[in-house]
């Protein structure tokens, strides 16, 4: 899934040390659902994690992050269709049906064991392909992650514009197809790194 590998690449270039975690069945689900797979992420920058984080976590968040389990639901273990991103109506109700609990909980049980033994306690972070813009359904879906033990969610835009900004043309290739395909996008000048409009322009 290319949303798992950008999501490894997005914390690797943040100064993580990642670990794939090996998947788990899933059971007692009331309907089929694909597993989502999980990473162990540790920041050797950090000595513990900041527990008074907001659950909408941005890129500036990282440095506040000492170790987590990261789940990844995206576009390709999910109902998500590019329709659900003009509708906060339908952004709730897709959180509604793709987070059941057992779901979330196989995803963060995968190297659980491990990762305390190692490194202490851990945060329960998602990836999620996108969240709504209005303030109410925004916090009923936070409200609803928060119920299921998800300390913080990241956006696979805020994903996408960190590597973005950190991708460069002359950069010598790591070997991550993801990161060749920004630096080709970059040098191509098909595309500037993401801009906030600050002043309306005045006539």
């Amino acid at each position: 899934m290319v949303e798992e590998e950008l999501v490894e690449a997005y914390f690797e270039n943040n100064g993580f040390l990642v670990r794939k975690c090996p998947p788990s069945p899933l059971k007692s689900l009331r309907r089929k659902l694909d597993p989502l797979p999980a990473i162990a992420v540790m920041n050797p920058r950090v000595s513990e994690n900041d527990l008074n984080m907001n659950t909408r976590l941005f890129s500036a968040d990282l440095e506040r992050i000492r170790c987590a389990l990261v789940g990844v639901l995206g576009w390709g273990n999910s109902a998500f269709t590019p329709a659900v991103l003009s509708s906060d109506a339908q952004l709730e109700k897709f959180f509604r049906q793709e987070l059941e609990e057992s779901r979330i909980a196989a995803c963060f049980s995968d190297g659980a064991e491990s990762l305390q033994a190692g490194m202490g306690d851990f945060l329960k972070l998602l990836i999620v392909p996108a969240l709504p813009v209005a303030q109410e359904r925004l916090n009923k879906v936070s409200s609803l992650l928060e119920r299921l033990g998800v300390n913080g969610v990241l956006t696979l835009r805020s994903i996408l514009e960190n590597l973005l900004r950190r991708s460069s043309p002359g950069a010598e290739a790591d070997g991550r197809s993801v990161l060749q395909a920004f630096r080709l996008i970059k040098a191509y000048g098909l595309t500037k790194d993401p801009q906030l409009e600050i002043f309306a322009s005045v006539e």
